[in-house]
């Protein structure tokens, strides 16, 4: 069991480091539009749209490490059913639909946790621009 937390201990790391990446990258791109193409931040509802699909991005790829974890585990038989059942479970959905067998168990609580913290993240960021879109002293 010890090496499975740490796996799954693993797994969080990358999926924080993947949305960092992206959190970094979007805010730069953001910061050059402000400082280099202002006049753009009127089209504030097409730059939403863009920001959230770019934040989809890191969570379609976070899903899909945990996914790819469970078939390469042999945890689930098909990479169609670790795809979902992963979704599933870092959404926090839990259909129930799909479940693991006892000595995997743990292991989705932590990608529950983990797709918490990370929508929780994106939720943030998204705010974050929504707000610099829609309150910006003069706009």
């Amino acid at each position: 069991m010890l090496v499975k937390l740490l796996l799954a201990s693993c797994l969080i790391a990358a999926t924080v480091a993947v949305q960092a990446a992206f959190m970094s990258t979007g805010l730069g791109v953001f910061r050059k539009l402000e400082e280099k193409r202002p006049a753009l931040l009127a089209y504030r509802a097409t730059i939403t749209v863009v920001w959230v699909i770019f934040l989809m991005i890191p969570i379609v790829i976070d899903v899909s490490l945990w996914g790819a974890f469970y078939y390469l585990s042999e945890a689930l038989p098909s990479m169609e059913d670790s795809l979902y059942f992963s979704t599933v479970t870092f959404t926090t959905v839990g259909y129930g639909d799909i479940v693991l067998e006892k000595e995997w168990r743990q292991l989705s609580t932590f990608e529950a946790v983990n797709g918490w913290i990370i929508f929780g993240w994106a939720t943030a960021l998204m705010m974050a621009v929504i707000q610099r879109l829609y309150f910006r002293p003069g706009h």
